[in-house]
């Protein structure tokens, strides 16, 4: 199995969400974040003064998928959230040793 942690810009949610939905995922976990990488921030003026914005909105996606499923996530994700601009996002996956359904204790693939 492989947790698969994305980060994208929000207004790509949706999209990512719907593409993930018509290739087979059946769950994920959404959280908005801030950080910061090669987009770097920006300025901006608020009531007449000027302040740096150092972290960026994004939106985390935390996915559990079996191992057979996890490439074309990974593709699906960097398809549709890719806008060709600087700070379109990153995406990590590891290995999961262990996943555990809490109602019917269903464990690993048989819990995603």
């Amino acid at each position: 199995m492989k947790y698969i942690i994305a980060a994208i810009k929000p207004f790509k949610l949706e999209e990512v969400r719907e593409a993930l939905t018509a290739i087979g995922v059946r769950g994920l976990m959404v959280t908005e974040v801030k950080g910061f990488g090669s987009q770097s921030g920006h300025t901006e003026i608020y009531r007449g003064a000027e302040y740096a914005v150092n972290f960026v909105p994004k939106v985390k996606l935390e996915i559990a998928v079996g191992d057979a499923l996890a490439e074309q996530v990974v593709e699906t994700i960097q398809r549709t959230a890719r806008t060709n601009k600087i700070g379109d996002g990153k995406i990590f996956v590891v290995d999961l040793e262990q996943a555990v359904r809490v109602r019917t204790g269903e464990m690993n693939e048989d819990a995603l």
